[in-house]
């Protein structure tokens, strides 16, 4: 369906289906985050994880899911994950809490990121970016709202 993305036809905005393009831009660039996090042995998703618990220390597991638009139960293998390889703590009660070997992860894991995503940026372009910006806002502003 996407495999040449040159051709007009099949990729004009008439027809092609939406989710469809958004799922294939997500997996390109998924991937250059997958690959960039190899080194430190986790995914894109996981080192995501990782770094939002580290920003907000105690934030509960429905609460992330929610604001990441993740589902529960993807959501909850990978904090099995996370607590399994040691980098969240074992009282999941009273929130989600890094421990020191996860924080230190978390940590190596922003520093990976920071540099890809600005990489990313720059070879993209400040009008690609503001675009996705605008139209990020526009899906989630229009496609979220509780009066669909």
């Amino acid at each position: 369906m996407y495999a040449d993305h040159t051709d007009n036809n099949r990729n004009s905005p008439e027809t092609y289906c939406v989710a469809g393009r958004l799922r294939m831009l997500a997996r390109v660039v998924t991937g250059r985050y997958n690959d960039a996090f190899v080194s430190e042995g986790v995914t894109f998703a996981q080192a995501g994880l990782l770094m939002r618990i580290f920003a907000q220390p105690g934030v509960r597991q429905a609460e992330l899911s929610k604001l990441l638009q993740i589902e529960k139960s993807a959501m909850s293998r990978d904090v099995q994950l996370l607590q399994k390889n040691g980098w969240l703590t074992d009282n999941l009660r009273n929130g989600l809490f890094l421990t020191e070997e996860g924080r230190a992860l978390a940590k190596r894991c922003h520093k990976i990121w920071k540099v890809l995503n600005e990489q990313i940026r720059l070879k993209l372009g400040p009008d690609a970016i503001d675009g996705l910006t605008a139209f990020s806002a526009n899906v989630l502003t229009k496609l979220l709202s509780p009066t669909d």
